[in-house]
């Protein structure tokens, strides 16, 4: 029998191959913490802004048939209740996976991550569920269907896209960055070869524009990932010259006239 978990908590409940006696194999349970940490950590900086405001912790653990994992958010201050904003999110995409709602508005690397979680089901585990607040999500290969689907690549083009340069992952090789734009999509993952690492490095934090291909889902007005081919950084407002420093930089741009006569000419051709 399955308990609900309740006070903002999300139960991970695994029951492993009867080959194995129900138990569950190592690989399986890292995989399915691993892709659970990172929908989580998703849905927390979705529910702030994009900064993380909560840390989760274990706070129930039992191995015996089947194995459960209870996690619960910590807020990190100066953030508060962070934990049931993440539950409400939670609830919120699953509702949509099972009406079988259109999952284009939903972040793709949280549906990657959801979709991590359902994919080892009947083979590398018989089942897994997350249970929180009353209600209970099991995820079966319908879900890897369904996400299947909604990420699919409808439409690619060559273009630019301009925003601020965030959260880069370097590591074993993902080469992956956010650039947020001011309009139009929330943020964008741009996947960068390695020959643009020290670009990409230097520009975290910045305004960039980055150019290569635009991938777009289907029914999507705007792009979710570019596989990119070159970043441009802008410059800081401290890096650009003020008044201060453009005098006298044009000493010859009025030619033999006087400033105050360029500008009255000027004035004189304008009645």
């Amino acid at each position: 029998m399955i308990l609900v978990a309740q006070d903002d908590r999300i139960e991970l409940i695994l029951q492993g191959l009867p080959e194995d006696e129900g138990r569950v194999r190592l690989t399986a349970f890292m995989n399915q913490l691993q892709k659970l940490s990172g929908a989580l950590q998703k849905l927390d900086r979705e529910s702030h802004d994009g900064k993380s405001a909560s840390v989760f912790q274990i706070v129930e653990l039992s191995y015996t048939n089947p194995t459960r994992v209870a996690l619960q958010a910590k807020s990190i201050p100066p953030y508060r209740d962070t934990g049931r904003l993440v539950v409400e999110r939670l609830k919120y995409v699953t509702d949509a996976l099972i009406a079988g709602d259109s999952l284009s508005g939903f972040d793709a690397e949280l549906l990657e991550d959801i979709r991590g979680l359902a994919a080892p089901v009947g083979r590398q585990i018989k089942t897994s569920t997350l249970v929180f607040n009353g209600a209970a999500f099991d995820l079966t290969p319908r879900v890897v269907q369904l996400v299947d689907v909604a990420l699919a690549i409808e439409d690619e083009c060559e273009g630019g896209l301009e925003g601020a340069l965030d959260q880069i992952n370097i590591h074993q090789g993902v080469n992956t960055f956010h650039v947020y734009p001011e309009i139009g999509p929330k943020r964008v993952t741009c996947h960068f070869p390695s020959k643009l690492l020290d670009d990409a490095v230097a520009a975290v934090g910045r305004r960039v524009e980055v150019f290569g291909t635009l991938k777009y889902r289907a029914q999507a007005s705007f792009p979710h990932e570019i596989a990119v081919t070159s970043i441009e950084v802008f410059p800081s407002d401290d890096d650009l010259p003020d008044w201060d420093d453009l005098r006298g930089r044009a000493p010859d741009a009025t030619g033999s006239l006087s400033s105050e006569a360029f500008i009255r000419g000027l004035r004189d051709a304008w009645d």
